[in-house]
Order: C-alpha cells, then sequence, then structure tokens
C-alpha cells in the first residue's frame, strides 16, 4: 500500500511501487526517500503515518508527522509547536529513550517531520487492556523515565505533556522470535519548551487532567513534568481518571481507589511528594525522586527477591532485573588472582595521519596516512561454538604506564566534561582486540540483540550497561577469569596509545581511517558522507597497541559511573564507583552517526545504565598475572 499525503484525497494505493497517487496525482514520496503506507492517528496539527525509508535496504519503519492544522485561528502557534518539536528532537534525540528525529522536510508546500518508529504500546492502551498497574510495573515505569526528566532537563528543556499516551513501552524481538516488552520511551515533543534564565515559560499547554497548578496557569517548571509523572503513576495504578482522584477541597484521595492493589507505603510517600500541588512541596528535580526511590528500594530488596515482572525476558535479563532500579557492580578492578593463558605475538597494520599545512589552494591532498608494522602479545578466549564454529576473543596485553587524561585547553571541540586534566598510573591489563561483535555475543549469551542484522561480525549494539555487566560475568564463571568493562582511565589510555594528539592516529581522521560521520569532519581532514549503520570489526587499521575500532563504529560502555569533570577520578586508573550520577555510565569512542569530534581519544559522553541503544556497544577487559 501507498498512502496519499494530500490531505483532500487521503486515498490508498493498493500498488506499493506507485510513485503518484492514482486517485489525485499528487507525489507520494518525501524527498524521494520517505513513503506512507498507512495513517496512524490524526490531531490538530494534522496526520501522523506509518512510513518506510526506500533509501536504505532494509527499508526500516519510520513515523510521518504531517503539519496541517484543522484550526486556522491557532495555525501560526500550531506552526510554532511544530517547528519547536523539529528543533527539541534534533537536541534531544541521542536518548536511547527519546525518538530520534530522522528528517524534517517540506512537500507540497506542508512540513513533516520524519522520526523513529517506536514498536509498541502506549501505557493507555496497555491501562485499557491489562488494567491497573502493579507496585512493580510503577516501580519499573518510575526508574525509566526519571533519568530521561533528568535529561531532558539538564538540557533545559521542559516536556509539558507527560501523560500516559507519551510513554510508549518498547516491544522487542527475542531470540526465539517471540515478542517481549523492553524499556519505556517518551515521545510527542510537540508541548516541549527550551527554558532560558529569567524567561517565562508561555502559555497553558498540556492535558489539564495531568498538568500542575503552576502550568495551567501558564508557568511551567521543571517541576511540572515531575507533577505530570506522579499523577500518571496514580492514573495507572487506580485506573481512575485523575479528577476522580481529588476531592472537592482538591485533596488527593487516590489511596481510596487502589483496590486490592498493595503498595508499598513508602512507594506512596513518593508519589504523594511527586504530586503536591505547591512545587515547594515538591521534589525540585527528577534526581531526587530516583534517589529516594533507590533508598528505599536497596532497603526493602531483602524481603522482595524481585519487584521487576520479567515479561517473557530472555534468561540473561531476568538475572539482572533485580539490578534494574539499584544496579550492584561488582568490583572495578579485581585482584590479579588468575593467571594469563600463554601468550603469543601478533601482527598488524597501525595508522599514522599527518597534516600537510601548505597553502590550501595548492594542496590536492592535505593529509597524508601511512601504515607501519608492529606486533604486541595476545591471546585467545574460548566462547564456545556456534554454527559449528569455534568462537575466540581476542585479548590484547597493554602495558603499564601513565597519561594525562583529559583534553588541553587548545583542542578544538573540547569541552569541560573533559578536564581537569591530571596524571593517571595505570598496571598492565587486557583488553579485547576488537568490540564484542554479535557472533561472540551470540556464542555466549545465545541471542542477538542487535540491529544491524546480517553480518554478525559486526559489533554486538542494542545493549545497556547492565547486559554488558551480564556478559562478563557469565565469561568470568566459566573461565575463572574476572572479565569486566574497562575502567574509564583504562579506556583512554589504550585508545591514545601514547599519543597526545586529538585522535590515536594524530590530529584528525579521515573516513578510511574510522567508521563515522563523515559529512562532519574535524579540522583538516577532507568532507565525506554521512553513514547509516556499524561496520564490520577490524575494517580500518588498528592503533598502537593493536586495538582496531577504538574512533567511531559504536559507543563503548565503561565501569564508571558518570561524573560532570575529573576533578577526584581515581589516579590508579580504577574506575569511578561513588558519587556522581548513579543512573548513567560513561561510554567513550563515538559512534558510526557522530561528526568526527564525538570521536576523539578525550570526547566521553554519559548513557542511562539500563539502556541500549543502536550506537553503543562495548570490549571488555581483564587484569591478569603474566606466567
Amino acid at each position: 500500500m501507498s498512502q496519499c499525503l494530500n490531505p483532500q484525497c487521503n486515498y490508498q494505493n493498493p500498488d506499493r511501487m506507485l510513485s503518484f497517487c492514482s486517485h489525485c496525482g499528487s507525489k507520494l514520496k518525501i524527498g524521494d526517500r520517505y513513503r506512507a503506507i498507512g495513517i496512524l492517528g490524526q490531531g490538530g496539527f494534522g496526520k501522523a503515518f506509518m512510513g518506510i525509508d526506500e533509501a536504505l535496504p532494509s527499508q526500516p519503519n519510520c513515523v510521518i508527522k504531517q503539519f496541517c492544522p484543522t484550526d486556522l485561528n491557532s495555525a501560526a502557534k500550531a506552526a510554532e509547536l511544530f517547528q519547536q518539536e523539529a528543533v527539541r528532537l534534533d537536541d534531544l534525540g541521542k536518548h536511547p529513550q527519546i525518538p530520534t528525529l530522522f528528517a524534517h522536510l517540506e512537500h507540497d508546500g506542508r512540513q513533516y517531520l520524519i522520526q523513529e518508529f517506536i514498536d509498541g504500546q502506549d501505557l493507555l492502551k496497555e491501562l485499557q487492556g491489562q488494567g491497573t498497574f502493579s507496585e512493580a510495573k510503577i516501580r519499573m515505569l518510575l526508574s525509566d523515565l526519571l533519568p530521561i526528566l533528568q535529561f531532558i532537563h539538564d538540557r533545559q528543556v521542559i516536556h509539558r505533556d507527560i501523560k500516559p499516551e507519551n510513554i510508549i513501552r518498547r516491544r522487542l524481538a527475542s531470540a526465539s522470535g517471540a515478542a517481549t516488552t523492553g524499556s519505556h520511551v517518551l515521545v510527542d515533543f510537540g508541548a516541549a519548551k527550551f527554558v532560558t534564565a529569567g524567561m517565562e515559560t508561555g502559555t497553558r499547554i498540556g492535558s489539564a487532567v495531568y498538568i500542575a497548578p503552576e502550568q495551567a496557569r501558564g508557568k511551567a517548571i521543571f517541576a511540572s513534568d515531575i507533577y505530570s509523572l506522579g499523577v500518571t503513576c496514580i492514573h495507572l495504578l487506580t485506573n481512575v481518571s485523575p479528577f476522580d482522584l481529588m476531592d472537592m477541597d482538591g485533596t488527593w484521595i487516590w489511596r481510596n481507589f487502589l483496590g486490592n492493589t498493595n503498595l508499598n507505603p513508602q512507594l506512596g510517600r513518593v508519589l504523594d511528594r511527586m504530586i503536591a500541588s505547591s512545587p515547594s512541596q515538591r521534589y525540585p528535580t527528577a534526581q531526587a525522586v530516583l534517589h529516594d526511590l533507590q533508598s528505599f528500594q536497596s532497603l526493602s530488596a531483602p524481603s522482595h527477591p524481585s519487584y521487576a515482572p520479567q515479561f517473557g525476558r530472555s534468561s540473561h535479563q531476568k538475572a539482572i532485573a533485580k539490578t534494574q532500579i539499584v544496579p550492584i557492580a561488582p568490583s572495578p578492578q579485581p585482584p590479579p588472582i588468575a593467571i594469563a593463558p600463554r601468550l603469543s605475538q601478533f601482527s598488524f597494520e597501525m595508522a599514522l595521519v599527518s597534516v600537510n599545512h601548505g597553502i590550501g589552494k595548492f594542496i590536492n591532498h592535505p593529509l597524508q596516512i601511512k601504515t607501519i608494522s608492529k606486533n604486541r602479545l595476545t591471546y585467545i578466549e574460548s566462547l564456545g561454538n556456534f554454527q559449528g564454529m569455534a568462537i575466540g576473543l581476542e585479548m590484547v596485553f597493554i602495558p603499564a604506564g601513565k597519561f594525562a587524561i583529559g583534553s588541553p585547553s587548545d583542542e578544538a571541540d573540547r569541552s569541560e566534561e573533559e578536564s581537569p586534566r591530571h596524571i593517571v598510573n595505570l598496571a598492565p591489563f587486557f583488553m579485547s582486540r576488537f568490540a564484542i561483535t554479535q557472533r561472540q555475543w551470540k556464542a555466549l549469551m545465545d541471542n542477538n540483540p542487535a540491529m544491524f542484522i546480517g553480518n554478525m561480525d559486526r559489533p554486538v549494539e542494542m545493549v545497556s550497561w547492565e547486559d554488558a555487566q551480564s556478559f562478563c560475568q557469565k565469561l568470568a564463571e566459566r573461565t575463572g577469569r574476572p572479565y569486566r568493562l574497562p575502567s574509564e582511565s583504562e579506556w583512554e589510555y589504550a585508545c591514545r596509545a601514547g599519543t597526545v594528539t586529538a585522535f590515536g592516529f594524530g590530529e584528525t581522521i579521515a573516513a578510511n581511517l574510522a567508521n563515522y560521520n563523515g559529512a562532519s569532519p574535524y579540522k583538516h581532514a577532507p568532507q565525506g558522507i554521512s553513514n547509516v549503520a556499524t561496520t564490520e570489526v577490524g575494517s580500518y587499521p588498528a592503533n598502537a597497541f593493536g586495538l582496531h575500532d577504538m574512533h567511531g563504529n559504536v559507543w563503548e560502555w565503561c565501569m564508571d559511573i558518570w561524573h560532570d569533570d575529573y576533578d577526584l577520578l581515581p589516579k590508579d586508573g580504577k574506575a569511578w564507583m561513588t558519587g556522581g550520577d548513579r543512573s548513567c555510565r560513561v561510554v567513550r569512542g563515538g559512534s558510526w552517526r557522530d561528526p568526527a569530534h564525538y570521536c576523539r581519544s578525550a570526547k566521553r559522553y554519559k548513557n542511562v545504565t539500563n539502556q541500549g541503544d543502536r550506537y553503543t556497544g562495548f570490549r571488555i577487559a581483564v587484569t591478569l598475572a603474566i606466567p
């Protein structure tokens, strides 16, 4: 089928291959790429269509939002909100639980947003189909949504329309092909507002049944989103309209409607504070709510074996379900009690980039790239068999040393999160030569969560920090060697491999050295093309330590809790496991879709701990005694 986008036509053409509507003659593809195949819904701003992206071989689904307001009197405001949603999604789409914006286009005189399709069901439909939510489901919802709120609030954005319809529980496909449920995704940023100092947040926007009193007066604040999330929770717990959960004096009486739902009193107090009418009595930040939620969760955990419902998860997901709210990490640097297997040498080609700084217009090739043959020590760890093949994991010896972590003040595109610089001393360790591949993951974990399937030697992605921990734990149990994620210091030390430049190859990179968004080059590098997927590991040259793809392809999880700077970072190379934002962990290296400057050796970013995305994978490390 091919859906006509003309509002006066809306004919559904049975032939999907048509270029023009057979009923009205309108062009059927937007930007010669995106084709609508059906209507998802309609509102005051226009329509939302299910679409496909015909420019990609897999022709994945997408959502096409058409701006075509029905109320001409409010068309100007609607246009502002539509444009605003494009800006917000572009700013916030890095988060794995916020839909990615693919394009903002004009077609036949109308505006369109093309965004990621979230396969799942919104919570209002789930409530209608399955009835009231259990305490476990509410806890899971809060542990998923609060880090998203903190993420957008940190970027000075207020969502302003949090309600069950705008929260989708992602549907996933398990290794057996059965549908399972995943994380919650926050959608519809059409009402979101960017806040600047001293700025009034504008007119009343949002669904009346969920909005905070101050937002009803046109003065939304960050705590207004916390109020709306709290009201959403009591609606889901009771299946009663929030209008009926308050008495004539404006006092919440939601506990009267709990029925047989057994609710922990401490969770009830958290919800009460979230929905306090006065902002001064409400939680000021999402992180503060999460802190209280985690505190009583950890205290009550011994008498509650499992709070998180399983929803048909795979075995490794069940194993980590108890840690989704309060992750319990193994020691970041286990003592070297295990002995390394017998080491052997391997040869590889490393690359070095130099820049020709002559007069630009007389230079045909501003970058000069040379390769050097080197040798390093390695061992192969067995992961078992997959499709009749023995699968191994190559671990490279990284020598002891010291380096200055972070970026110098004159490095282009650096951020304050990469400072202050100081010397870190590291003991020797081993690191996997490549990011963990889909084949390696499948051999050990017996499933494949990756989005970019078709080549099992691509890195595994769509794995959370907790999933990576589960992989390390299972490998450690099988081998007796304490495999783990690298610390942030170990990762940067291994990436730099003795260099002090922005990249392990030199002061820039080029499209034949790493998988990144070549349309956004760094410094003297020529402009390339935008990539659309991961590549097979080892497709690009190694650095001086023999490690491949430390720049680009996928972000890589580190052990460390996220901190906004290096002020108290351990100087012995161990992971930083105290303080900071415990809901997030460090990722390093950049990905296939990121501009070149995101792939610098010093660049650091944070991802929420219990969620994976198509941009993030991992490699592992281990500290072993050398025989």
